[in-house]
């Protein structure tokens, strides 16, 4: 039934811009339709505006609509010029007429209609009954059925509880990229900041704020102090459906990410950020520390009535008088057993890409410019250059630099490398892929985004002494012996691309592509000579981000 009536609604408004063109009424009609089009896909896709407005408020709502306005503009005016076209081909050339009365009240009748249509496909859809079976309530377990009710699924949400394994993503994004810093090392020692929190940091913050936090959320910091998790949700409503009117955002849109424990505050202090009137703060601001915050919208812990804290979701963008509590749960146990993520949510697995032939099907006097692609110079050198202290690198190795480079890490580089470096000393790479099939599966690894200059390459040994480690973490000189013989091509955060010189000749290295320095390196993707990565690399032919575009000449090529 449902179905049907969105069926109906559509072809209603799609019709009438047909027929209003094939009249040949004004083109103004379609500035009256826009305002009718963008309320009437409000109302088809209403559950996921909610969200919008449950999570972002008002102001997520205005930035929904500014961004549909012109694009229902776009189909309005795309349909009433299919109209014109078929009624000049089948009646013949007629002049358009002037905008009128009667236009506004077509476009009116219009949006009452629809309007009617998409109320009673709103509440068919809230009142059809659940599939679930067993009970469920906001807070409790949930079965795989109490899940898998709907024929049109919104959120996709995996029936299974989280656990301190799967509650992760990855670290922050935002955290200090002390490894990147320290291969730039325009100063002292870079902190690096640890992945996972000690008892002494817990017991920082707990000091800081007063108070103790829950054992799971302690538990939760021991395995990654802070970072992303993905979209995870909590029900509202017994038997929740899969559609958003049944679940409330516990960590979700795009500030999915549970508070490190050095940014762990209160609301108090949250909202000292930008305003100092006391009359602004929420009620017991000053027991009420931030999970995760988006505007208004927060994950809170709430002291207010003593240890231990209740668990609230809360969006303080609400109208004056209205309870901004959406969600409380009596403690983090019971909230951290809501929790329900989506699924796919821990996929790993890497995305098949349209890629370009390899670096070995071309002229090898053509592997510099297909491997650098059209890439600016490197962040380093833009660094210098804006520093203005003489600092910046070469834009293109010569003789000099690739001997003082050879000299200081006591080792030869591949010629090969060599070779690319001289055509542009770092930068991004647009020849960066390589394709692994395994039988019938396919996978395709980003190998290195933006090696450095020869002025800032180093061995694992030198870039680990540039670092200040966590008590609780091994550095990296350390962690694998040998280091000193490892050259950093690369490093972000944890991962990096090494030449890996132990055990072998000084002019011979392997690469390895580290995803994790904290790990063993015989889990690192290894390529036995230079030249044997350098030969399976390619560029993809679209989609690309702001690394480097492949040169036009390659891409009329492939």
């Amino acid at each position: 039934m449902a179905l049907g009536l969105r069926l109906a609604a559509a072809l209603a408004v799609v019709g009438t811009m047909v027929v209003v063109g094939w009249v040949q009424r004004s083109p103004w009609v379609v500035l009256l339709a826009t305002p009718v089009f963008t309320v009437l896909y409000a109302l088809g896709k209403w559950n996921a505006w909610k969200l919008a407005r449950r999570n972002g408020g008002g102001r997520q709502i205005a930035l929904s609509t500014l961004v549909t306005l012109p694009i229902q503009a776009v189909v309005a005016g795309v349909f009433y010029v299919l109209g014109v076209g078929l009624g000049r081909l089948v009646v013949g050339n007629r002049a358009l007429a002037p905008l009128t009365a009667a236009d506004t009240i077509t476009m009116a009748l219009l949006l009452v209609v629809g309007t009617a249509i998409s109320v009673a496909v709103i509440r068919l859809e809230s009142t059809a009954p659940a599939k679930a079976t067993g009970p469920s309530a906001p807070g409790g377990p949930l079965t795989a059925d109490a899940v898998n009710v709907e024929p049109e699924i919104e959120l996709d949400i995996d029936p299974s509880p989280l656990t301190l394994d799967t509650f992760f993503v990855s670290p922050e994004h935002w955290r200090t990229n002390a490894a990147r810093e320290a291969l730039e090392s325009r100063s002292g020692p870079v902190r690096k900041p640890p992945s996972a929190a000690d008892e002494d940091m817990i017991a920082a913050a707990e000091t800081r704020l007063g108070v103790r936090l829950p054992d799971t959320l302690r538990a939760l910091y021991r395995v990654l102090n802070g970072g992303y998790v993905g979209w995870l949700y909590v029900p509202l409503v017994p038997n929740p459906r899969p559609v958003y009117d049944d679940w409330r955002g516990a960590f979700s849109i795009d500030y999915s990410s549970l508070a490190s424990l050095e940014t762990l505050r209160t609301v108090a202090e949250h909202y000292a950020d930008f305003t100092h009137d006391p009359e602004d703060l929420p009620e017991n601001a000053e027991h009420l520390i931030v999970l995760q915050a988006r505007y208004g919208d927060m994950t809170l812990l709430d002291y207010s009535g003593g240890p231990p804290p209740r668990v609230l979701l809360v969006n303080y963008d609400k109208a004056p008088g209205e309870d901004p509590v959406d969600l409380a749960f009596d403690d983090f146990d019971q909230f951290f057993a809501a929790l329900r993520g989506e699924r796919d949510r821990l996929r790993t697995e890497t995305p098949k890409r349209d890629l370009g032939p390899s670096m070995g099907e071309a002229p090898d006097d053509q592997w510099a410019g297909r491997f650098w692609g059209t890439s600016d110079p490197h962040a380093f050198y833009r660094n210098a250059v804006q520093r203005q202290d003489g600092t910046e690198p070469r834009l293109a190795a010569d003789d000099a630099l690739v001997a003082a480079t050879q000299d200081r890490l006591g080792l030869e580089l591949p010629a090969n490398l060599v070779a690319l470096w001289r055509e542009r000393n770092g930068g991004g790479v647009a020849a960066r892929f390589v394709r692994f099939s395994e039988d019938a599966a396919v996978r395709d690894v980003e190998i290195m985004r933006f090696p450095v200059p020869l002025e800032h390459v180093v061995t694992l040994a030198m870039l680990s002494n540039r670092m200040e480690f966590a008590p609780n973490e091994i550095p990296w000189d350390r962690a694998h012996p040998g280091s000193e013989r490892l050259v950093v091509l690369e490093a972000d955060h944890d991962r990096a691309v090494l030449l890996d010189y132990r055990d072998r000749r000084d002019d011979d290295p392997a690469v390895l592509v580290v995803d994790d320095l904290g790990r063993p390196l015989a889990e690192a993707l290894r390529f036995e000579r230079f030249d044997d990565l350098l030969t399976q690399l390619c560029f993809q032919l679209g989609r690309w981000d702001d690394v480097s575009v492949p040169r036009e000449a390659d891409l009329a090529e492939a």
